[in-house]
């Protein structure tokens, strides 16, 4: 091969590469379903000990994803209509496994129909999450005068 052809081959290697990271960015950020907002929690409920993993939040519910992120699925899904969040408590270190990287600063006992369980996240968050189920939801009362 010449000088020409090898420059050629490696435009076109490079132009493919490019082409293939463009569209992985526009679907992971644009297309997929689970593009909402994703924040880290700690979850526990009476059955198992605190699990790390994210909430997600969209227009009507709150999502539980696992450790994976957007690229696990939905371990619990609550609407927001019937979800209760408790009295915000600190978070203290001896209720964490030794495995724990971070201790979030609030827990909120939480309750949704007859089931109880705890979450635990940073304070910012934990205000997010209660700015979100405070609010009125998008499209309520979009009518009134």
């Amino acid at each position: 091969m010449n000088g020409g052809a090898i420059l050629l081959v490696a435009m076109g290697v490079v132009a493919a590469c490019l082409l293939l990271g463009i569209g992985l960015f526009a679907f992971s950020r644009l297309l997929s379903p689970g593009s909402h907002q994703s924040v880290l929690c700690w979850y526990r409920d009476a059955a198992q000990d605190w699990t790390k993993g994210y909430l997600r939040y969209d227009h009507d519910r709150l999502d539980h994803l696992g450790p994976g992120g957007h690229s696990s699925r939905v371990l619990h899904s609550w609407q927001r209509a019937h979800l209760d969040l408790g009295i915000a408590r600190p978070a203290t270190a001896e209720q964490w496994p030794p495995s724990a990287s971070g201790i979030p600063g609030i827990q909120v006992s939480c309750t949704y129909g007859t089931q109880t369980f705890d979450l635990a996240l940073g304070e910012e968050h934990y205000t997010a999450l209660r700015s979100w189920l405070e609010s009125v939801p998008p499209g309520w009362n979009v009518n009134v005068a």
